[in-house]
């Protein structure tokens, strides 16, 4: 019962990677360049549209994740694919997470020493 929950774990993670990597990944943006060239046929423009969007992309990838799931879950290939790909996108939102700069620090005043210094100022 724990592994398939593991295994279940696994392909979450894989499906949120690869749903950033189609959608805001650097190594694909030549994908989605030559997609957003093409927009003016009707399927290109739906193309670009599904690969512009998280919630869209995720749907798709998560029907193929299903398959991939039902088809070779039992394998060891499959549990060290999405292994890989959980680990990067832990490692992805890590990164993103230190990366970042520290969030704004709150100056808390104390009314009564505002108070005192307003009225020191009137003197």
């Amino acid at each position: 019962m724990a592994h398939t929950v593991i295994i279940a774990l696994l392909t979450l993670g894989a499906i949120a990677r690869v749903t950033r990597f189609i959608v805001d990944d650097v190594l694909f943006q030549p994908v989605r360049a030559a997609v957003d060239k093409r927009a003016g046929r009707k399927f290109f423009a739906w193309l670009a549209d599904l690969i512009s969007c998280s919630w869209c992309t995720s749907i798709w990838v998560s029907a193929a994740a299903a398959v991939a799931h039902w088809a070779w879950s039992g394998t060891v290939p499959y549990v060290y694919v999405v292994a890989a790909l959980t680990a990067s996108h832990v490692v992805a939102l890590a990164a993103s997470w230190l990366d970042s700069p520290p969030p704004p620090r709150h100056i808390v005043l104390d009314p009564v020493a505002v108070a005192m210094a307003v009225r020191d100022q009137r003197r």
